[in-house]
């Protein structure tokens, strides 16, 4: 069931293989840039652009995990997957996998890229990667898409409709960093970091600011991540197909 549901996932190829080659070609241009401005392309430097480099990562895994969420229900074929007598806890735990492991997928091809990249392209002997580096620069790319991919798959199956649900992921995406600043401002800067635009950027850095840390910052993201999660499950189980 899971392998299905991934397949099912990776064959909106509009969508998924889209976000693969919007990934590469950020990936590409930022060494392109690099190479431009003073020649060294390479290095740790690279993998430390990994974070601003998932921002498109990011903004098409809300596209593919808002349509993982509503597609079943706005073509009308949950109603068939439910009559096959699956428990609907379970074919929405296996929806929330299989888009997680779509969407780190969905990275691969970018971050392998990025590493290789950070190795092969001219850069200062005293500027090598490291493996830790390597390490830290998957999670740095991947941890927002993740989170966000997940975010938009509760808000689709939340609100059933293909074009609401990714509109409303969007706007949590990009309006609510906006909000997160201006609360981070004018109100709390505390509590802005609390906020899931802030705690997962914190998470995907593993470094503190001066109001949370990092453990504070995932505990946060797992709190917003059941909230989201939880009320998709929510409709899940109560609606009528």
């Amino acid at each position: 069931m899971l392998a299905a549901e991934i397949r099912r996932i990776v064959g909106r190829r509009g969508s998924y293989w889209s976000a693969i080659l919007i990934g590469l070609a950020t990936v590409v241009a930022t060494i392109i840039v690099r190479l431009t401005q003073n020649g060294d392309a390479g290095g740790i430097e690279l993998l430390h652009a990994a974070d601003p480099m998932s921002l498109t990562a990011t903004l098409m895994a809300v596209l593919v995990g808002a349509l993982a969420g509503s597609y079943d229900t706005a073509q009308g074929t949950m109603r068939y997957l439910v009559m096959t007598g699956v428990p609907r806890w379970r074919l929405y735990a296996t929806r929330v996998l299989g888009t997680a492991i779509a969407t780190i997928a969905c990275c691969v091809p970018a971050v392998v890229l990025m590493i290789v990249g950070a190795y092969a392209f001219r850069h200062n002997s005293f500027n090598d990667p490291t493996f830790s580096a390597d390490l830290g620069s998957v999670w740095a790319y991947t941890a927002n898409p993740l989170v966000f991919g997940l975010v938009s798959l509760g808000v689709g199956s939340l609100l059933h409709s293909n074009g609401a649900a990714i509109g409303v992921s969007l706007g949590f995406s990009l309006g609510g960093a906006i909000l997160t600043g201006l609360i981070a401002n004018y109100l709390s800067a505390t509590f802005a970091d609390y906020l899931l635009p802030a705690a997962t950027d914190i998470a995907a850095q593993l470094s503190p600011t001066e109001h949370i840390a990092p453990a504070a910052a995932f505990a946060a993201v797992a709190a917003w991540l059941i909230a989201f999660l939880g009320a998709g499950l929510w409709r899940v189980l109560r609606d009528e197909y």
